[in-house]
């Protein structure tokens, strides 16, 4: 077995930040948490490409909240993240992990290069807020085409550089590189913790440059009947060439 590269320094910041964010993720997910808007809206993609009985890999599950409400709907669901602190978090909810309703939960090397899953595993690959965080987002997205069955869908979130936080963002980063954080405030553990963030979120592209990635590695753009709007995300639809998935899903929707 090739054994994984020893990770990049960009690839330990970012595990550094999920590991340090694992303690409060899941209360974003709570009835009232700032999440909460992304999971229904994730919940409804799958649903809608896929059906009760289908294989689903969530790609970043971080908690595990949306593979344990895909799980409850009758999907067969694999949780896969680097994170080990969120993994472990997952793996104390007895349904994560229960074999009657859940594939289970796999820990993934910081700077991996290749999904340890077989080819055409998977009817549904999700990946939310995962792209913007690695070094090479078409050898993630090749990977992800690699685990579909042909005809299956990947669902994926960028940044959507239409909303003005995104700018708001891109002039941080930018007025870091130039000055350097700001230091001797009260406020210096929330500014680091944005600053990480702001370092570790790179790939920032426009909606031209995800279709021509996602076209590179055999996926072709599908309609997506919901936008993620509320939460300043593009949501995109994929299907694997090759073949049509067996759903219930129909032609209706708009392209994104």
């Amino acid at each position: 077995m090739t054994a994984e590269p020893e990770p990049t320094d960009q690839a330990r910041e970012v595990l550094r930040l999920f590991d340090a964010k694992a303690a409060g993720w899941a209360a974003k997910y709570a009835p009232d948490g700032s999440l909460i808007d992304r999971l229904a809206t994730l919940f409804a993609a799958v649903s809608w490409y896929a059906r009760a009985g289908n294989e689903v890999l969530d790609l970043g599950c971080g908690t595990g909240e949306l593979a344990r409400a895909l799980a409850a709907a009758g999907f067969r669901v694999t949780g896969g993240d680097i994170s080990p602190q969120m993994l472990l978090r997952a793996a104390r909810h007895p349904d994560t992990c229960d074999p009657g309703r859940s594939a289970g939960l796999v820990r993934l090397a910081p700077d991996w290069r290749r999904l340890p899953m077989a080819p055409a595993a998977f009817d549904v690959v999700v990946a939310a807020s995962v792209l913007e965080y690695t070094a090479e987002p078409t050898a993630v997205l090749r990977e992800c085409a690699r685990v579909l069955r042909p005809g299956g869908v990947l669902i994926y979130s960028v940044p959507d550089l239409r909303y003005p936080v995104r700018w708001t963002e891109w002039l941080a980063q930018r007025l870091v590189t130039v000055i350097g954080p700001p230091s001797g405030n009260g406020h210096q553990s929330r500014w680091n913790d944005y600053h990480a963030y702001l370092r570790t979120s790179r790939q920032r592209h426009r909606l031209r440059w995800w279709l021509a990635a996602s076209r590179l590695v055999g996926l072709d753009p599908e309609p997506c009947p919901v936008d993620g709007a509320r939460s300043a995300l593009r949501l995109l639809a994929f299907r694997r060439s090759g073949g049509s998935m067996t759903s219930t899903v129909n032609a209706a929707g708009e392209r994104p």
